[in-house]
């Protein structure tokens, strides 16, 4: 299985409460086949936990995304300041496994509470991603996370976040969403393109065997008098622009994505599995 860090899947509804729309049972879109049930008996890295038993990050630390850059291991993550308006982000780099880890600072430029979402990584090429209301940062690394840089992400709107970094086509891609939809940014720090491809949010996504990046994530279906919802799943592929595949609304959530050793392309519920040929 090729890497998957980083990959940390947010949901607000999950499941069904009372007055809600009941779930409908996973289904299959854009080539991935639905395989109900299937997800619950397959386990994937948890990078909180890999950062936990690598770095064992000290007091008011919390780590957040992983990734490896050749031999190094970097995590991500922050430090909360108890009384302060204010955290450090911070980044945790190991060249061999853990045994000797080196807690770094990242750089701000101005005060608040920052915090990464995302990491990616290609050689020694490393990128976080992390907003703060509606600004957005990016740190940046070309020594395999020796040194660092912060630079703005120009994008408009509210409530800003990412899940999600990925490297593809030579160029950084970052996902997420704001109060307005679903939100893809790529390019390099300086040089952004924003494209918002419609309701919904990203939670996630891999890179597959042709190095074309699979987005999940999910939207909220509302009855015809708006009076009840439930949470419907989304994986968006480029191909032309961003195509839209919707696969369901059951009742449990995607978590995770990746690309198998053999090309398949895989996304995680809770509870039930979608696979894609390669």
């Amino acid at each position: 299985m090729r890497k998957l860090w980083g990959v940390l899947a947010l949901s607000l509804l999950a499941g069904c409460v009372p007055g809600q729309l009941p779930p409908s049972e996973a289904k299959s879109a854009l080539g991935f086949d639905a395989r109900p049930g299937e997800g619950r008996s397959l386990g994937l890295p948890d990078p909180v936990a890999e950062i936990q038993r690598l770095f064992r990050p000290g007091p008011d630390r919390t780590g957040v995304a992983l990734t490896r850059a050749g031999r190094t291991v970097i995590g991500v993550g922050f430090r909360e300041f108890p009384g302060e308006s204010r955290s450090e982000p911070i980044a945790w780099v190991s060249a061999d496994e853990g045994r000797s880890v080196r807690e770094i600072v990242l750089p701000q430029d101005r005060p608040g509470h920052w915090a990464p979402a995302a990491i990616a990584a290609e050689g020694d090429q490393v990128l976080v991603a992390g907003s703060l209301g509606g600004d957005v940062r990016v740190w940046a690394s070309g020594d395999a996370g020796a040194t660092w840089t912060v630079s703005p992400v120009r994008v408009r709107g509210s409530d800003l976040w990412f899940s999600t970094a990925l490297r593809t086509g030579g160029k950084w891609l970052l996902a997420g969403g704001s109060a307005a939809g679903a939100l893809v940014v790529t390019g390099a720090p300086g040089a952004w393109q924003t494209v918002s491809p419609g309701d919904g949010r990203i939670l996630g996504g891999t890179v597959d065997k042709a190095g074309r990046p699979v987005l999940f994530g999910d939207r909220i279906e509302w009855n015809r008098g708006q009076t009840s919802n439930r949470s419907c799943l989304v994986v968006w592929v480029p191909d032309g622009g961003w195509q839209r595949g919707e696969l369901g609304c059951p009742a449990g959530r995607l978590v995770a994505a990746a690309t198998l050793d053999d090309g398949r392309v895989m996304l995680k519920g809770d509870r039930d599995l979608w696979i894609r040929p390669s």
